[in-house]
Parts: structure tokens; C-alpha cells; sequence
């Protein structure tokens, strides 16, 4: 029996029905919450246990664990990288950059960005990612050298590999196969590991791909992880290829569900809107990673009015969860022109429906601080210097906290970070290691050139 009691602690569960402890306890045992309270550890759970930890918190602020719920590891090799050429819209980026980018990886670069970019978003606080996988020279076992690495690390992960038919059908259906092969591996093995099905964009995925993909499926409960109208040609392509709209085309193709995530929906319609609610599938926005790409903002309002849940994710962007979401309150009042608005629902979205996400996605009760959850939680070293109480502890988290006041981080009971550094590897090494790996990833990009769509 794996223990860990944490004393001391300032608890803080920043939700809209939250709570704050301004001194608490929190006992974890075997990767889940025991037990939780204000004030001095009961004797009877202060009693020695062989094997336990204790972590002595000294008045820092415990948080729930944060959750990415749209992520690209592999992106951090864009970091410096130069194209070549001037991107002049959406499709161009696409082609100029992440298309030979994600050609150009092969198993030892996927490992060596699960593992920097899993660092990352441990460092920053971030104890679940829902990763986009892409590497058409390495397909089958990817998702296995992904998850391998994050197992090491202790970031707990789902991971999906993103099916298109831009590399041809072959890939295309070594695409699927992979998807299949690792939601077979992972299904019921509980641990940090979990899986969905990835799709890219609708424009590079054909109907012929569409219904492989269901046959090799079969009666297996997956959730799908999509590409939505990220950029105007993504609704475009689906009108004039197939006369209809994209969430249309996946509902028909039976892929909508509560298990499945909608990414960005920048460009979707009322109709949309429509069948994304009455399926409950939850969608999830990139705010930081959509104005960077000048695609446009996404019709949040519209959604939650029309019932949709919304979550945050980074889309790669960054590791960087609380910059994620400051800039997702700030995106959005700008967007509506309402310098009032979306206080409680960016709350709402960062804090309870990405849970919501991970948990489906996971099978287990993930970002939440109550009994029975999984020991996922932060250690956040904050000195408020205004009162902190359970109706403004969401303010405190915006507008005081960062990532660089992450001390201490824990995933299913264990320490996966202490004093800002991963345990689990050497900082300096991993970087020294990784810059080698990044030069070859590099070579590959500058030989290949822009491509078509392939679909």
C-alpha cells in the first residue's frame, strides 16, 4: 500500500462551487485520494505507515492537477525552426510547416518530444495531457514510444494518433491500425495510459478512410479526437466534396459522442452547434494557437448557450496552462467586445469540464480534490497578499499564479516533481540530448518541400 500525506497545506479547489482550506491535510493511497480535511492530521491518520511519504507544504497552495485537453508533444520542434517561405493563410502554415515537420519525425524523436514536452507541462503544473499524434515515418508503435516515455516521467496521458489520408491510403490506414493497436494495449490496464482515435481535419480525410475506420473499430466504445474547423477551408472542402458541413459529416459517420473531443470549431454554424450538443460532445478551444494562426475565434458564447460543454487546450502552443487560459478570458472578451464577460465560464471550462473530458476519457475521477479521485495535485507556492477565500480563489489563481510558482507536483501518489525539477529525469542532460535529436528532425524538414493535401 503506496502512501503519501501532505501537511500544512492551503487547499484550494478554484471551481464555481469550490472551497478553500486555508490549513489542511491530504492523503493519497494507492494513486487515490483517501482523505482530505482543514486543520492538524487526525491521530489516526498520523500514524507512521511503512513506506509513506510526507510532504510538509509550509503554507503553500494545493490546487487540482491541470488538464490539457488538446495537445501536440511533438510541436516543440518548431521552437526556432525556419520554413523558408512567407505563410500567407492557414493552408499555408499547414504545408509550409507542420506537414514536413511531423514527416520528418521518427522514434526517437517522438520519444525525446514526449519526454521534453512532457517535462514541460509537468514543470508548469499540468498532470494530464490529451496528445494529437502525428508521424507519418513512424507510425506503427508511436503511440507506444509516446506513452512509454510519459509512463517514465509520471505525466499521465491519452493519446490518439491523427488519421489523414494526406500521405496516401496505406498511411492512412496505418494511421487507423495504430489507433486500434495502442486502445487495445492500454484498455483496462488502469496505470497513467489512455487512448482515443485521432482524426486531422475533415479536408484531409476521406469517406473511403471514414468507413475503414468504422469497420476496424467494430463494437469497441472509442472516443474520437478531431480537428474541427480550425481554418475556412476545413468547411469548404466538406460542402463541396460531400454537401454537407463537417460535424454533419461526423455525425453521420457515427463519431460524435461524449467520449469524443471537437477541436477549435472556429468556423462551425448553428446547425453545427446544434448536433454537437444534442450528441454531447464537448469541444475544446486553442486560443493562444488560433490567434497565432489568424484563423479567428471560435463562437464560445453560442456554444454554452447552445448547451455545448467547453474545455481548454493548448494545441501545442504552449505547456503553459495558466497562460492557456488567461489568454482564453482575454481572447474572448475581446472577440465579444465584453471586457465583463466570461469570468465564470473560463473558470468553469479550465476547472470542471476539462475534468469532465479527462475523466471520460480516463475512466477515473481526474481533477477534482475529493475522496475517491485521483491523486493528481499541485503544490503552488503563492503569497496572497489579499484575502484568499472560495468566492475569489479563481481570481487568485488568474491574476497571482503562474507556473513558475509550481513547486511541487503529484500524479497517481507520486512526486513526479519537487522544487520545480522533474524527478525523473536530469534537466540538463534531457536538453543537451534533445538539441541532437531536434538537429536531425531539422536536416529531415529542410529536405522535404510544401505538398498538397494528398485527399
Amino acid at each position: 500500500m503506496a502512501e503519501l500525506l501532505v501537511r500544512n497545506a492551503r487547499i484550494v479547489y478554484p471551481a464555481t462551487r469550490g472551497f478553500v482550506v486555508d490549513r489542511g491535510w491530504l492523503l493519497a493511497r494507492d494513486g487515490v485520494i483517501a482523505g482530505l480535511a482543514a486543520g492538524d492530521v487526525p491521530v489516526d491518520v498520523g500514524w507512521s505507515v511503512a513506506g509513506r511519504q510526507e510532504i510538509d507544504a509550509a503554507g503553500m497552495t494545493l490546487l487540482p492537477g491541470l488538464l490539457n485537453t488538446h495537445m501536440h508533444l511533438y510541436s516543440m520542434y518548431s521552437r526556432g525552426i525556419s520554413t523558408g517561405r512567407v505563410s500567407h493563410g492557414f493552408l499555408d502554415v499547414l504545408q509550409d510547416l507542420w506537414w514536413r515537420l511531423d514527416r520528418s519525425l521518427l522514434k526517437d524523436a517522438c520519444w525525446m518530444s514526449a519526454t521534453f514536452s512532457g517535462m514541460d507541462s509537468l514543470r508548469c503544473g499540468t498532470t494530464t495531457i490529451v496528445d494529437h499524434h502525428a508521424s507519418p515515418s513512424y507510425i506503427a508503435g508511436s503511440l507506444s514510444t509516446l506513452s512509454e516515455a510519459l509512463n517514465k516521467i509520471g505525466l499521465r496521458h491519452v493519446l490518439s494518433y491523427e488519421i489523414t489520408d494526406r500521405n496516401g491510403i496505406e498511411g492512412a490506414v496505418a494511421g487507423v491500425d495504430e489507433n486500434i493497436r495502442f486502445f487495445d494495449e492500454v484498455k483496462g490496464k488502469g496505470g497513467l495510459a489512455s487512448s482515443m482515435v485521432g482524426l486531422h481535419a475533415s479536408f484531409t480525410v476521406s469517406d473511403a478512410t471514414l468507413a475503414i475506420l468504422r469497420a476496424r473499430v467494430g463494437s469497441r466504445k472509442v472516443g474520437y479526437h478531431v480537428h474541427v474547423a480550425e481554418g475556412a477551408i476545413d468547411e469548404e472542402d466538406s460542402v463541396e466534396k460531400y454537401g454537407k458541413r463537417i460535424v454533419a459529416r461526423l455525425d453521420n459517420a457515427g463519431l460524435l459522442s461524449p467520449r469524443s473531443i471537437a477541436v477549435h470549431c472556429v468556423g462551425i454554424d448553428a446547425s453545427e452547434r446544434e448536433l454537437l450538443a444534442k450528441s454531447g460532445t464537448p469541444v475544446v478551444v486553442n486560443t493562444m494557437s488560433n490567434m497565432n494562426n489568424a484563423v479567428g475565434l471560435p463562437a464560445v458564447r453560442e456554444m454554452l448557450e447552445a448547451g455545448i460543454q467547453v474545455g481548454i487546450g493548448t494545441d501545442g502552443y504552449t505547456a503553459n496552462m495558466f497562460e492557456e487560459f488567461r489568454n482564453t478570458l482575454v481572447g474572448l472578451r475581446h472577440r465579444y467586445e465584453d471586457p465583463a464577460g466570461f469570468w465564470t465560464q473560463v473558470q468553469q471550462a479550465q476547472i470542471e469540464t476539462n475534468a469532465d473530458i479527462v475523466s471520460r476519457c480516463t475512466g477515473c475521477t481526474v481533477g477534482r480534490l475529493e475522496e475517491g479521485a485521483a491523486a493528481d495535485f499541485i503544490l503552488v507556492d503563492y503569497a496572497s497578499p489579499t484575502p484568499l477565500n472560495s468566492e475569489n480563489a479563481f481570481g487568485h489563481m488568474f491574476f497571482g499564479m503562474s507556473a513558475d510558482l509550481v513547486d511541487t507536483v503529484v500524479v497517481n501518489g507520486n512526486v513526479a516533481v519537487k522544487g520545480h525539477r522533474v524527478l525523473a529525469v536530469d534537466r540538463e542532460d534531457l536538453e543537451r540530448e534533445s538539441r541532437k535529436v531536434a538537429e536531425a528532425v531539422w536536416e529531415a524538414f529542410d529536405r522535404l518541400s510544401w505538398f498538397p493535401t494528398g485527399v
